[in-house]
């Protein structure tokens, strides 16, 4: 009854429905949780590991007289003669599962009123979940997959057992801070033959850092029961050194290490990418602007909010129209952080010999601060008269976007008018 008890009921309601004002929408989305660093990594995995196992139990029972089908490890057997020569009486090999069910089993809620404990874009589709594909956000990570475990006997060929297991990443991280958090969560079911008891199986999932990135540690080898509520690895933070004013791109590299009991075991791993351990997408974190942060630069963010500012839209919704750059899903803008070339771009799209109207100023698009701009481009843009506390707000909005989205020269973004 422990996945059903409203534990931090505040917290969880954040997570699932984000209203912090103050953060972007992304941090919001994926991270709201996790601000509170102490009491939600305790809560965050707790929920995603008790969706998890209820949804992973539901699926075990419809799914009673299942019969997991050959795999990717089938072609191990011709390895089995040099392995019983070298002592190895059985082999443990883990593979990817081609056909996985249609959604994860970490989709579901552990309670009917709880919330989802993984924000929609990471379980949702279409990201194909048996690639090992990563989902990101600007300020988040998620990787959810399956794979089958096997176990064969060296001497005779034979398939002695075969299980499934279902685990989970997510990479949080902070606009303000140069420390990231790491949760893993894991879960086996459809088990067979020798995968049966529930000490047939350990895990270790090992993890390091590229350079200027301390990892740590998610803990010692665990035995892996199936469908156990218990078996959650601790949040494991890593830490990344920056240099005053530098830039440092890391990223962290995890391997998952399933064991059975015996020492005449051997373990081969064919889960993509092949015979390795799998790394996490670039990361990247600053110095350059306010205070310290990361970010997953290949996530493009979206300038968008702008209901408050009817000119600027309507400009900007006629320039893309029009075949400029920006609109999601297109070419994006890029960051120029160069004042004096902003200068010049602002100077050719809107010079001071322009008269003004009473009230009104030139706005410009794309801005003058994109390398898309008027000068910087040399290429076309767009101008017209719109209201100065219009002007002026959105480009408010857009300064709150490269500050809390870190974004830093020639960093993309996109621009949703509507």
């Amino acid at each position: 009854m422990l996945c059903r008890l409203p534990l931090f009921p505040d917290r969880i309601r954040l997570l699932a429905e984000p209203s912090l004002p103050s953060t972007p929408p992304a941090l919001r989305d994926a991270m709201s949780t996790l601000r509170m660093r102490k009491i939600t990594l305790l809560t965050v995995p707790l929920l995603l590991f008790c969706a998890l196992m209820t949804a992973s139990a539901r699926d075990a029972v419809a799914h009673a007289a299942t019969t997991i089908t050959e795999n990717g490890c089938d072609h191990i057997r011709d390895r089995f003669p040099s392995l019983a020569r070298q002592g190895k009486r059985k082999v443990v090999c883990v593979a990817p599962v081609t056909q996985p069910p249609a959604r994860s089993v970490l989709s579901s809620t552990s309670a009917a009123d709880d919330p989802p404990p993984l924000p929609a874009w990471c379980i949702d589709p279409p990201d194909d979940q048996s690639k090992s594909a990563w989902k990101t956000r600007r300020f988040a990570a998620c990787l959810i997959n399956y794979a089958s475990v096997s176990v064969y006997d060296t001497t005779t060929r034979a398939l002695l057992g075969r299980t499934m297991i279902n685990y989970m990443h997510f990479i949080g991280m902070f606009n303000d801070s140069l420390e990231l958090t790491d949760v893993f969560a894991i879960v086996r079911f459809y088990s067979e033959g020798e995968l049966v008891p529930d000490d047939a199986l350990s895990f270790r999932l090992a993890v390091s850092c590229s350079y200027g990135c301390t990892a740590g540690d998610f803990g010692p080898p665990i035995t892996l029961p199936e469908n156990s509520t218990r078996y959650l690895t601790p949040s494991a933070p890593h830490l990344v050194n920056v240099p005053i004013d530098g830039i440092r791109t890391v990223n962290t590299t995890y391997e998952l290490q399933l064991t059975h009991p015996g020492g005449d075991t051997e373990m081969i791993n064919v889960f993509p990418p092949e015979k390795g351990p799998y790394p996490s997408p670039d990361i990247r974190c600053d110095r350059i602007l306010s205070g310290a942060g990361c970010v997953i630069p290949s996530f493009i963010p979206t300038l968008d909010g702008l209901s408050a500012y009817p000119a600027v839209r309507a400009h900007i919704m006629s320039a893309q129209a029009s075949g400029l750059p920006g609109a999601p899903g297109t070419t994006p803008l890029h960051r120029l952080a160069d004042a004096a070339k902003v200068k010049k771009n602002r100077d050719t799209a809107c010079p001071d010999s322009l008269p003004r109207p009473p009230g009104l100023t030139c706005d410009e698009y794309p801005m003058a601060r994109t390398w898309e701009g008027a000068w910087t481009s040399g290429g076309a843009y767009s101008t017209a008269w719109v209201p100065d506390t219009q002007n002026s707000g959105a480009g408010g909005k857009f300064g709150a976007l490269v500050t809390r989205d870190r974004l830093l020269d020639r960093d993309a973004f996109w621009v949703d008018p509507s």
